[in-house]
């Protein structure tokens, strides 16, 4: 029993069950197969379920997510074969997993008016990620746990569910009904916003409103909308690369892995410019430290599969946990070998910068005039969020956090 492994609709390789009662799978390309992770090289033809796991567990939603998602297709929420079977023909990056008879299935999108997506959003809860199973034909999956939907949208503006492997181009994440974390579509919107206004490389965002409430839309960085469909980039996340688990997401004490230098390994080996790329993860340290991102951890840094190599992807997912003082405030990578930001310091930069390959006096320079963006533009994107509409106190806490924090970096 398996399942085919498909890259622009090409077979790489397939999935095979090798227990039926414990639906462990292991992997094996196909021949002149393309690599599809840095951890699952072509020079090795077949991998057991041990060393496949990492990179196709990291494909599924996680935590309570999965669990509502494996209830509503009536499979077992530890079932990774089944659970792959059932959504994965679009997952994060360029692969689609399915048999050759749902590969078949033509895809198609079913296009919504303003009522449907405000339905859509009102009961998200109902339909994890936005889908629907009445037809059977569940086929699409994205990994986290927050909850979103995925969704196709034309040049038009008009949001659609993608079906039978049609990709999806956009997240949508609505804030919650719940008030567990309030404004956290907000929270999510400053923060990316202002990363791109400092010069950093972030995925593209927009705020609306859908069923009376702000919802944070995202822009795919794996998806290429030029041509008439829209095509698959593939990337892989930080934890694939490195054959870890996503239950291995956090650093722990004394852990090499996941951390800023074995990112750096990674980059020096594969990426097709390892200087620019280390940089660019330094800069990012520094943005999600000042913003009181602590959640900044390996499934949220992506690598893209270019030509000859790999990029680092644009910066995703960063919300200023701080802006929460119920969650902890330890980094989920380590600046240095510190991850409890108050106790952070020179030392801890210069470490950072060691752990990446960048120069102490110039990484100095770079974090000096990154700090000082940070303050400038969080204050006037503040006054625009104002102006326009969609400020609130989260904004606020953020900006503070951006205060409190800034005698630690310059």
């Amino acid at each position: 029993m398996s399942l085919g492994v498909y890259w622009d609709r090409a077979l790489v390789g397939r999935l095979q069950l090798v227990d039926e009662r414990s639906r462990e799978y292991g992997f094996e390309y196909v021949d002149d197969a393309r690599p599809i992770s840095i951890s699952l090289p072509t020079t090795q033809k077949s991998f057991t379920p041990a060393e496949a796991r990492p990179f196709f567990e990291a494909l599924l939603p996680e935590g309570t997510l999965r669990e509502e998602i494996a209830a509503r297709l009536r499979i077992a929420s530890g079932d990774s074969y089944g659970l792959l079977s059932a959504l994965g023909r679009d997952c994060a990056g360029a692969l689609q997993i399915a048999d050759a008879e749902r590969m078949s299935d033509p895809p198609s999108t079913r296009w919504m008016d303003a009522e449907g997506l405000d339905d859509l959003v009102e009961h998200l809860r109902d339909r994890p990620l936005g889908l629907r199973t009445e037809d059977g034909r569940a086929r699409l999956s994205l990994a986290g746990v927050q909850r979103k939907a995925v969704l196709s949208r034309d040049r038009g503006g008009r949001f659609g569910e993608p079906l039978n492997g049609m990709p999806s181009t956009h997240i949508l994440k609505p804030d919650s009904r719940d008030a567990t974390y309030p404004e956290i579509a907000t929270n999510e919107y400053f923060c990316m916003r202002l990363a791109e206004r400092c010069g950093l490389r972030a995925a593209e965002v927009e705020l609306i409103s859908a069923a009376g409430r702000p919802c944070l839309v995202v822009t795919r960085f794996d998806r290429d909308p030029s041509e008439n469909r829209p095509r698959r980039l593939h990337q892989e996340d930080l934890c694939q690369a490195l054959g870890l688990t996503p239950d291995f997401k956090y650093q722990l004490p004394g852990w090499s892995q996941p951390s800023y230098g074995a990112l750096a390994k990674v980059l020096d080996r594969h990426s097709v410019q390892p200087g620019f790329d280390r940089l660019a993860a330094a800069q990012a340290a520094v943005f999600h430290f000042l913003v009181g991102n602590a959640d900044a951890h390996a499934k949220n840094v992506s690598l893209l599969h270019v030509p000859g190599g790999v990029r680092l992807a644009p910066l995703y997912d960063i919300v200023s946990t701080a802006a929460y003082p119920e969650l902890s405030t330890e980094l989920a990578l380590a600046i240095g070998e510190e991850r409890h930001p108050a106790a952070i310091g020179t030392g801890d930069w210069l470490d950072l910068a060691h752990d990446l390959g960048l120069a102490p006096a110039g990484f100095e320079a770079v974090r000096r005039r990154l700090a000082a963006a940070v303050v400038e533009h969080a204050d006037s994107l503040r006054d625009r969020a104002r102006k326009e509409g969609w400020h609130g106190p989260v904004i606020e806490r953020i900006v503070t956090t951006i205060q409190t924090r800034i005698a630690h970096v310059a």
